[in-house]
């Protein structure tokens, strides 16, 4: 039986544009103790964030997940790309780059986010350029206050993008039992019951590992966040059921805290389900060294389940005279749609065996093809993307349970990259008869394979003459063009061998 499991996504992010939108003075500070926090006013209506806006040289940062939330906004998160709608305008930028693209149009950022205590901070000004609001900081009352006519708390979740109607909240049902099937979503204080078609599509991901997995119904829990695609009839034709986790060690157990090897603290609340190797039972009963798969919801962080396997004993193994040998996967290379992974543990004879590819799929049944060899196989199917994870496999023989991961580890992609901006841009006109052209990409899983890049001017293969990294293309002419326009693409493949192509065309008028 196959089940897959989530895994870490406790981080959100945005990066601040720059752009003159308003001026913010830095408060005046507090006579002693320690300062008031700063409260945020949208539309009047005043609102205590936790954990509260602050300034840092001069800049006033918002904590990120917090804010987009009270703006009535919504976003995704793929990988290290976070994608936020406002109506029928995109933003979308990555961690730690200094550009940003609205709208496909390549913006430097002004700053980078920063981490305080855990928690990610971005500037403000980002959000309200990209939702033309007015802001100012009052220091009388101490909070940011923000006009718009298209934010607040009223929103109710849906966005209309190039046609394509998407409805998005927090689950918080699932009938399967009415005709159609319904999911419920929660959005801002909104909510909303839809039918969902026979033939929709379900995807479960995980917004850190960016990991996208095919599903079922049954697999969408409350607490995810989704992102459901709405027909003209109002069905659901696409459900993208989003989540985060933790993976990890129990280091230490506390009533009903939980402490992991790499020092954070799970709070379970009334609503965590906990299992101890797939059957209930409460977080007081987890032990040290307890593997530890711990799920959230990305928008709160609130702990939605607890899922722990119990490690073998030592002593039971070697009672039963078990081990495990080794184990290896036939391959080094990322994956694509449709291929094939091997998984070969040399182990002792007459066990039950099966693997785990990271925390995502367990139990893959592993056969015993002769005696002491396990065999078993992965194929990945459409919409699935991860990145180096580990392939554990597993050994019961009588009480004994064995586990021992492969050396190297796993990726696949079967999302081809983009080209996320391009220079000069389509349709423009430079007066410039050597421009600089250059293509910058983006992946939802593995990185680009720079020697896979090529880039054609006006039919010429100008790649070697171009500088290519994992991240872009650039060439800078050594002769002047005539005047005329431009014909540009650029090829490039990721690592995984999922393959692009791009052409636009733009126009030189020098004098």
């Amino acid at each position: 039986m196959r089940t897959w499991r989530s895994r870490s996504a406790l981080a959100l992010a945005t990066c601040l544009v720059s752009v003159p939108a308003f001026a913010l003075p830095t408060p005046s500070p507090a006579p002693s103790g320690t300062p008031a926090p700063i409260a945020l006013v949208i539309n009047g209506q005043r609102l205590a964030l936790k954990p509260p806006p602050r300034f840092v040289k001069n800049h006033l940062l918002v904590p990120v997940r917090r804010i987009v939330s009270a703006l009535g906004l919504d976003f995704e998160q793929r990988g290290e790309r976070i994608i936020i709608h406002v109506g029928d305008h995109t933003v979308a930028f990555s961690i730690g780059s200094r550009h940003a693209q609205i709208d496909g149009q390549n913006v430097r950022l002004e700053a980078v986010p920063v981490i305080v205590k855990n928690v990610l901070y971005a500037p403000l000004r980002f959000f309200t350029q990209a939702i033309g609001a007015q802001a100012h900081f009052e220091r009388k009352t101490n909070a940011v206050v923000i006009t718009a006519d298209i934010i607040g708390t009223s929103g109710n979740g849906r966005t209309v993008h190039h046609g394509v109607v998407e409805q998005r909240g927090t689950v918080t049902a699932v009938d399967l039992d009415s005709d159609p099937a319904t999911i419920t979503l929660s959005f801002v204080g909104t909510t909303q019951t839809i039918p969902i078609a026979p033939d929709a599509v379900i995807l479960l991901h995980d917004v850190n590992a960016d990991v996208s997995v095919p599903a079922q119904l049954q697999d969408v829990r409350p607490g995810y966040f989704a992102t459901v695609r709405l027909a003209k009839k109002g069905l659901a034709t696409r459900i993208v059921a989003a989540y985060g986790s933790r993976s990890g060690r129990v280091a230490a157990v506390s009533g009903d805290l939980i402490v992991l090897a790499d020092g954070h603290v799970i709070v379970p609340s009334r609503d965590t389900i906990v299992s101890i190797d797939g059957k209930a039972a409460s977080a007081d009963r987890a032990k040290v060294g307890d593997r530890a798969t711990i799920r959230y919801n990305v928008r709160t962080d609130e702990v939605q389940a607890i899922l722990l396997a119990r490690a073998a004993t030592a002593q039971n193994a070697a009672a039963a005279g078990a081990a495990i040998t080794d184990v290896s996967l036939d391959t080094n290379s990322p994956l694509r749609t449709g291929e094939t992974v091997t998984v070969r543990m040399h182990a002792t004879p007459g066990g039950a065996a099966s693997f785990d590819i990271g925390p995502f799929l367990s139990d893959v049944a592993m056969a015993e093809r002769r005696p002491g060899e396990y065999v078993g196989s992965y194929t990945v199917p459409p919409g699935v993307n991860f990145v180096d994870v580990p392939v554990t496999a597993h050994l019961q023989i009588g009480a004994a349970s064995l586990e021992r991961t492969a050396p190297n580890r796993l990726s696949a992609a079967t999302t081809p990259p983009g080209v996320v901006a391009v220079g000069p841009r389509a349709g423009a006109v430079v007066s410039s008869s050597r421009p600089a052209i250059y293509a910058r990409f983006v992946t939802t899983a593995v990185p680009v394979n720079p020697s896979s890049v090529v880039l054609r001017v006006d039919g010429h293969d100008v790649t070697p003459s171009c500088v290519r990294t994992p991240n872009f293309i650039e060439y800078r002419p050594h002769l002047a063009y005539g005047n005329g326009p431009m014909h540009v693409q650029v090829q490039l493949a990721d690592m995984a061998g999922n393959v692009t192509t791009k052409s636009w065309t733009f126009t030189i008028s020098s004098p």
